[in-house]
């Protein structure tokens, strides 16, 4: 399955792609950040951490997606198999 981000002009971005358990972690992180406005350099900085300790987390997809919503503050997002 693929997370598309679409914006206006019909342009699409593949923000991530995985398996329907993955997909579902990511989107729960991406909405989360969206809405909590999640900005601060300390949140940036912690999820990054835990993206970057892929191993050790079950919830790195969760954590990619709130740094993805971060990053793209604008489009629509669509699921795509």
């Amino acid at each position: 399955m693929k997370v598309l981000l679409t914006i206006e002009g019909g342009f699409a971005k593949t923000l991530f792609e995985g398996g329907k358990e993955v997909v579902v972690d990511f989107l729960e992180g991406f909405q989360y950040a969206r809405k909590m406005n999640l900005e601060s350099p300390e949140v940036i900085g912690v999820l990054t951490a835990i993206n970057s300790k892929r191993e050790l987390s079950d919830r790195i997809h969760w954590a990619t997606g709130a740094l993805s919503a971060m990053e793209h503050k604008v489009g629509k997002l669509e699921v795509v198999e």
